[in-house]
């Protein structure tokens, strides 16, 4: 109730901010343009506790009749049902607002405000951009859109993604991207699909396998991708790495030699050199006279 009796005072302020002003012409003057982001990021404020509080009424009551919510076009009433149901999957849930709130633009009665917040779900946490949209409906401030840019971007690339998606930014953009593998046809390859418009890696003589984040391996801010292409025999394979840079995917290092006995002894092939940016050691398996014996070696990132 004293959040909706805030919201009341805030939706007051703002009707009295654009009727009293007789005289002063259609431009605004720079106390009103403040006072106008001071209201509105005080109704981002009680939206961001609402969320938290899991608090329905007020949410409802801040939302306008059309909510372009997560590019969905929903009524009012079906955003506060996808919002309960939310609540009820994720129980742990909160968000928090990293930071200062961005005014992007103030035209034809819409304005979107950008902000980073941190989600908080199933003992995780996630940092993301994201907006809302606010339109002045009846003199009233009311959510007009609201979304996160991982979300449009993984919506506006059209891919379903798949439940065992591997995680990372593998662009070096800032934002969660997700990969998997997919057989190309009836052919002997596979194909490393990413959402967004990442473009995919085409892997010869492949039947399956589990793509790897490998983490930022060389330090240019995004995450390198390995796979061990599953074949038909032997216990010989190679482990391909692969780095996506002036947007294509190239061979960060010559296929690593693997046998079984190397994976079964749980030696990963890679690991990052924290003592020499773009390097990393590679553990290899080789015949020797002795038998098979995993070898490390230090190699540069192409």
């Amino acid at each position: 109730m004293k959040k909706i009796c805030e919201l009341l005072f805030v939706s007051v302020c703002l009707i009295y901010l654009f009727v009293s002003c007789n005289g002063c012409g259609s431009k605004k003057t720079e106390p009103e343009t403040q006072k106008t982001e001071t209201s509105l990021e005080k109704l981002v404020e009680i939206w961001n506790e609402a969320n938290n509080n899991k608090d329905i009424n007020v949410l409802r009551s801040l939302y306008d009749t059309i909510v372009h919510f997560y590019q969905y076009k929903y009524t009012v009433d079906e955003c506060i049902k996808s919002k309960i149901a939310y609540f009820e999957k994720y129980p742990d849930f909160k968000q928090i607002i990293e930071g200062k709130i961005f005014i992007d633009s103030i035209k034809d009665g819409l304005v979107r405000i950008n902000f980073t917040k941190t989600v908080i779900k199933d003992n995780n946490d996630e940092k993301v951009a994201a907006y809302l949209i606010f339109n002045r409906h009846n003199e009233v401030w009311k959510i007009y859109a609201e979304s996160d840019l991982i979300t449009d971007r993984l919506l506006s690339s059209g891919a379903q993604i798949p439940s065992n998606a591997v995680e990372g930014d593998f662009d070096g953009d800032g934002v969660t991207d997700y990969m998997w593998l997919e057989p190309v046809g009836k052919t002997e390859e596979c194909k490393i699909r990413f959402s967004g418009a990442i473009p995919p890696v085409i892997v010869e003589t492949c039947l399956g396998g589990s793509p790897v984040n490998e983490g930022d391996l060389n330090g240019d801010g995004a995450d390198e991708v390995g796979l061990l292409p599953v074949w038909e025999s032997s216990c010989w394979k190679g482990y391909f790495v692969y780095t996506f840079r002036e947007n294509q995917w190239i061979e960060a290092l010559e296929p690593i030699s693997t046998h079984c006995i190397q994976w079964e002894k749980n030696i990963l092939p890679v690991v990052k050199d924290s003592t020499r940016k773009g390097y990393v050691f590679v553990n290899y398996s080789e015949l020797t006279d002795e038998g098979i014996e995993v070898k490390t070696k230090t190699v540069k990132l192409q």
